[in-house]
């Protein structure tokens, strides 16, 4: 059974992977997280089965908002890749959601019967969304690189994590966009140290684990604040809120241990071990409060329209008057950045574009002599259809825009061109 042993704490009925090794950021490279294995567990009243005994491997199990079924990605033979699946809580076939001959992994449920995944393309893990009863599936992310779901937050974005800024930094951040690729954007904008599987609590906090332990993001702060030092060990995510005051993480003491499952309490870093089986990413097994819907509002167009109320309002002061044009890229077929337009930014900072939708996209600021002030070093997107505004240059969510119209919509309410090399 190997359960741990009496005088340990147990929580209510929970799931979780049971693995030998477990490798969180291998799968940004390309690599295998579970290089030795790993199978779902289900763990009530000091019983343990596993949920897919028949498959070669299973992991990342994700629990339906009813509380009654868990979908997962899963390997039925050695050679297969990894796939979306979902089985019922009470045992059963699982049944596949789709099969593809790329990797598929870290599944979470959206409303309305679809859910999120990343799946393995040529540029990388995107994430996709599809519907559980089969269909095509809708891809949300356009950015090269590779892009992992970490949890879908209560207003019914996707919060998932990737390299920032570029596609080969070291360091990790938390991004959210909604189910139909719209509205894409850092959660937070104090880039520095890499954050790790994002998890909302209940109170709306997103958790999340870094180098020193879990953070946490509030609605308060614009920057993140310590939540529990891993003490010379290490956290893996994803936690699971067992109660405010009891969460249910991954943690190993140093390097060379395997991850086990704890219990611990946030509020002065206590832990108690939950099981002697190694194992990572718990979840409760219990029904949970269902995310909001998200309407989509894309309109049927093949680009999208960006308003930049002030390129001024930014994280890094730009002198005023001293932004002259601003430049838009794509990324060409050979992942180089190609031009696809130029015009002038009003006095007040603000511009009007029209940009491709479902591409690469990369912004810069430029003076009148032409040198550069201020460039994106990563890309975001548009999707088709999509209507924008941004309040600056990187200026963060937490940024309110000042209450004027922009020159820019003074001066007409058509954007420039940037979808065919601008005009």
């Amino acid at each position: 059974m190997a359960l741990a042993s009496a005088g340990m704490v147990h929580p209510a009925t929970y799931v979780y992977t049971a693995t030998p090794r477990f490798v969180p950021d291998a799968w940004a490279c390309g690599q295998e997280r579970f290089p030795r294995g790993a199978a779902i567990r289900l763990i009530a009243a000091q019983q343990a089965r596993e949920l897919a005994p028949a498959f070669f491997a299973s992991a990342d199990p994700e629990v339906s908002f009813d509380g009654q079924r868990v979908l997962f990605a899963g390997k039925q033979r050695r050679g297969d890749p990894w796939q979306i699946w979902e089985t019922a809580v009470t045992g059963g076939e699982p049944h596949r959601i789709a099969a593809w001959t790329e990797d598929a992994i870290r599944p979470l449920y959206l409303p309305e019967g679809r859910v999120v995944y990343a799946r393995k393309l040529a540029d990388g893990y995107q994430l996709e969304v599809l519907p559980l009863a089969g269909g095509q599936p809708l891809r949300i992310t356009y950015a090269p690189g590779n892009w992992l779901p970490c949890d879908v937050l209560h207003d019914g974005r996707v919060l998932y994590e990737g390299a920032h800024p570029a596609a080969d930094s070291a360091a990790h951040e938390l991004y959210t966009v909604y189910p139909d690729g719209s509205g894409v954007e850092a959660y937070r904008c104090d880039h520095g140290v890499s954050r790790h599987a994002g998890r909302q609590l209940a109170s709306r906090d997103i958790v999340f684990v870094t180098a020193k332990g879990f953070a946490r993001f509030t609605s308060a702060l614009a920057t993140q604040v310590e939540a529990a030092s891993a003490g010379g060990g290490e956290f893996a995510g994803p936690m699971a809120e067992w109660t405010p005051e009891q969460w249910l993480v991954a943690f190993r003491p140093n390097a060379t241990a395997a991850y086990a499952i704890y219990s611990l309490n946030p509020a002065d870093g206590a832990r108690h071990k939950i099981s002697d089986r190694p194992g990572v990413q718990p979840v409760m097994l219990a029904a949970r409060e269902t995310p909001l819907r998200f309407p989509s509002g894309l309109h049927d167009w093949p680009g999208a329209n960006v308003l930049c109320l002030n390129a001024y309002t930014a994280k890094r002061e730009i002198a005023e008057g001293s932004v002259a044009s601003v430049r838009l890229y794509t990324q060409g077929a050979e992942g180089k950045p190609v031009v696809l337009g130029e015009t002038a930014v009003e006095s007040d900072g603000s511009f009007f574009l029209h940009v491709p939708g479902d591409r690469p996209l990369r912004l810069e600021l430029r003076d009148r002599a032409g040198r550069v002030i201020e460039a994106e070093r990563g890309w975001f997107w548009m999707r088709r259809g999509e209507q924008r505004v941004c309040v600056g240059c990187h200026a963060g969510p937490e940024r309110a825009p000042e209450n004027a119209v922009p020159k820019v919509l003074l001066r007409a309410d058509v954007p420039v061109r940037m979808d065919r090399g601008g005009k």
